[in-house]
């Protein structure tokens, strides 16, 4: 993913891994997904109280071996895409598309977020979000969320996949040419979000 990208979303993503090892603003113990136990996606126990279960837990191992596996040739094509995934696994397995010049006026990042406890982190930390808005993508469970960033056509869309496990569709739409949708980031996450659903869905 370009630098700009990175420089602009990677708070968003700080804070959520923050408040996973320090237990966040508002308390509770926050216990880091394994590897092993986000694949199988168990569901049993809730995390933090007030944060919404879901209504079934997705297997996302393949994914995690695989991150840009997340989305289509198909899905990409119907949302504009035509750059080519960049995958990478550290701190937690993650797939960038850099279409700003593209079609679909944007770069985006789908990360499994291993490294922390699932919607509960985001939950914890929602006073340092000026933008925090709990939804349903899909049937599950999802926070659309930024700061100042998302005037500046750049959103994330949390969702989760297990009651201990979440993704992250990050979008940041071309500042130089503002896509008609530049100042409503968070729908074009909610779409991106939707579909890396639709693909865990028909995995699990």
């Amino acid at each position: 993913m370009p630098r700009k990208v990175v420089k602009l979303l990677a708070p968003v993503f700080g804070v959520l891994l923050l408040g996973a090892c320090s237990g966040g603003v508002t308390g509770g113990d926050a216990r880091p997904v394994s590897s092993s136990a986000a694949g199988t996606g168990n569901s049993d126990a809730g995390p933090l109280s007030g944060v919404p279960r879901v209504p079934k837990a997705l297997d996302t191992a393949r994914f995690q071996k695989e991150p840009c596996g997340v989305l289509t040739a198909a899905q990409l094509q119907a949302l504009g895409v035509a750059a080519q995934g960049e995958p990478n696994t550290t701190p937690a397995p993650k797939c960038a598309w850099s279409d700003w010049r593209g079609a679909s006026k944007m770069d985006f990042s789908v990360t499994i977020a291993t490294n922390r406890d699932g919607l509960a982190a985001v939950y914890r930390n929602r006073r340092n979000f000026e933008h925090f808005e709990p939804v349903e993508i899909e049937s599950f469970p999802a926070v659309l969320l930024g700061g100042k960033e998302v005037q500046q056509g750049r959103c994330d869309a949390e969702v989760a996949v297990t009651d201990r496990l979440s993704f992250s569709a990050k979008v940041a739409l071309d500042d130089k040419s503002k896509p008609e949708d530049y100042a409503n980031p968070c729908a074009r996450a909610k779409v991106v979000a939707a579909e890396v659903l639709k693909t865990m869905k028909a995995a699990s």
